[in-house]
């Protein structure tokens, strides 16, 4: 009577929504946890290729699955997490990057939802935990790299065409503009403040640079 009814439990493996039903199946049948894992890793598959929005669930249940049979902390799991995170990221950012090049503004969540096949819910917490989130060791290291080279071309802008703007915003980003509340003396252009120190600090070829702009311009307004 126990083998039928496990027997029956296994060939509805692929009927499993639930943490309950997961738990209740590893507990029957507890040499299927390749069979059950495998199964998981395919409908997670189906989910993004055939757009069936199911890729939530399916992580809660794979997250479960390691919970129960290898601990959450264990290195499969974490390498599986950051490649979905990764992958997560690069299909929704080229989802938003070409809805704004086309549509000159930004997708709405269901625009979202229906263009990248993935669940309302998993967009929800990629884009609220962003770069915050444990799993984008390989996104942030892109980022990081992105973000230098970014900063590169502004400083080449500012002194290869003496864009003011450009060194303006390379300077702001590179945190030498950070809030100094130990002293008042600072230069200001606009809304650009910058204390001595934090000038002073500066590459000396920037602030030749610099110089050298707001010199030019001087003169062409006297």
């Amino acid at each position: 009577m126990t083998k039928a009814k496990s027997l029956q439990k296994f060939t509805d493996i692929e009927k499993i929504e639930t943490k309950e039903q997961l738990q209740g199946f590893l507990k029957l049948n507890p040499k299927a946890n390749e069979k059950m894992f495998a199964s998981l890793l395919d409908r997670l598959n189906k989910s993004y290729n055939e757009k069936t929005f199911k890729d939530n669930n399916i992580m809660v249940l794979i997250e479960e699955f390691y919970l129960i049979t290898e601990g959450i902390n264990n290195n499969s799991f974490v390498k599986l997490k950051n490649a979905t995170y990764e992958m997560n990221h690069s299909i929704i950012t080229s989802c938003i990057h070409n809805h704004i090049l086309e549509q000159r503004c930004f997708p709405t969540m269901f625009k979202i939802r229906e263009e990248t096949g993935i669940s309302r819910t998993t967009i929800y917490k990629h884009l609220d935990d962003g770069l915050k989130s444990k799993f984008n060791k390989l996104v942030n290291g892109k980022v990081e790299l992105m973000t230098t080279k970014a900063m590169e071309k502004l400083y080449l802008i500012g002194v290869q065409d003496n864009n003011v703007t450009a060194l303006k915003n390379f300077i702001e980003l590179s945190g030498a503009t950070a809030k100094n509340n130990t002293t008042n003396n600072y230069i200001q252009i606009n809304n650009l403040k910058i204390s001595n120190d934090e000038f002073n600090q500066l590459p000396s070829e920037t602030i030749l640079e610099i110089e050298t702009l707001i010199s030019k311009n001087i003169k062409q307004q006297k």
